[in-house]
């Protein structure tokens, strides 16, 4: 018999001593990730900041399976993934970026693009054909945003704003909610209004779908207010590490405060070593 405590009591995303090293032997050798360590329960929604080159997209491209980890292992749902190839993972994982244009296929309609997302979920070959139910369905997912999407179904996306683009493909990424979405920095190139909606929108979706969610983003602010834990990556590695009841009170500048400090241990660690 299942145990179904077991079962909700389990990470929906383990990865462990993930490590890996681009042009390893050569004099460009890049050490992207090292022996990190994260684990996700269902549910979570965890913000990570960190400075250009500290391995933040390379988290989720190893999530992804872009490449494959040099050491360690990826779980996610309670499955080995470590080796799945990248379209086998794409059925368990919803992914943004910062480019609106980025999963999606320009020059075909809002219905194009959602009915190919949701056959790659649902059926077993893509398809353009729409289904009456379907299209209902299309219309009354988007009709919720406010922004009149459900009644330009047939404009290509090519067509839209940044921000309508971004929404759609928030959509796409959910119509079946995955496994696990990762928000790579997914409003950084919208304007700040136009920022914040997508942004409530995507806390929308996520609260109402329960689902377990990674965003990168530079606004230190808003990582201390989304979701419910923070981490901050450095070399490769996770450096900090606040849950919800951690981060409350705190401030971008005791967050600024802490990151120096560990900064600050490691070189004087590091300097112990080397003497």
């Amino acid at each position: 018999m299942t145990d179904t405590k077991t079962l909700t009591n389990a990470p929906m995303l383990a990865i462990r001593h993930a490590s890996k090293t681009f042009g390893l032997g050569t004099p460009n050798a890049h050490v992207a990730l090292k022996d990190l360590s994260l684990t996700l329960m269902p549910g979570d929604f965890v913000t990570v900041l960190g400075s250009n080159g500290a391995g933040k997209s390379t988290l989720f491209n190893a999530i992804c399976g872009n490449f494959y980890l040099d050491h360690g292992t990826i779980e996610l749902g309670g499955k080995d993934i470590t080796y799945d190839k990248p379209h086998k993972r794409a059925l368990s994982i919803g992914r943004l970026f910062q480019d609106p244009m980025k999963g999606t296929a320009p020059n075909l309609t809002i219905e194009e693009n959602l009915a190919l997302s949701y056959s790659k979920q649902t059926r077993t070959s893509f398809s353009f054909a729409l289904r009456k139910e379907d299209r209902e369905m299309f219309r009354e997912r988007l009709s919720v945003f406010g922004m009149d999407l459900e009644n330009r179904m047939k404009v290509k996306i090519g067509l839209l704003s940044g921000g309508q683009r971004q929404v759609v493909t928030l959509l796409m990424s959910t119509l079946v909610p995955p496994k696990i979405l990762l928000l790579d920095e997914h409003t950084a190139a919208l304007d700040p209004s136009t920022a914040e909606n997508v942004m409530d929108i995507t806390k929308q979706i996520v609260r109402q779908n329960h689902i377990t969610t990674m965003m990168i983003t530079h606004n230190m602010h808003q990582a201390l207010v989304t979701g419910n834990r923070t981490i901050m990556l450095d070399e490769g590695s996770i450096i900090l590490d606040f849950p919800e009841e951690k981060r409350g009170g705190m401030t971008v500048e005791d967050l600024v405060d802490l990151f120096s400090k560990r900064k600050k241990e490691e070189f004087a660690n590091d300097k112990m070593l080397l003497s």
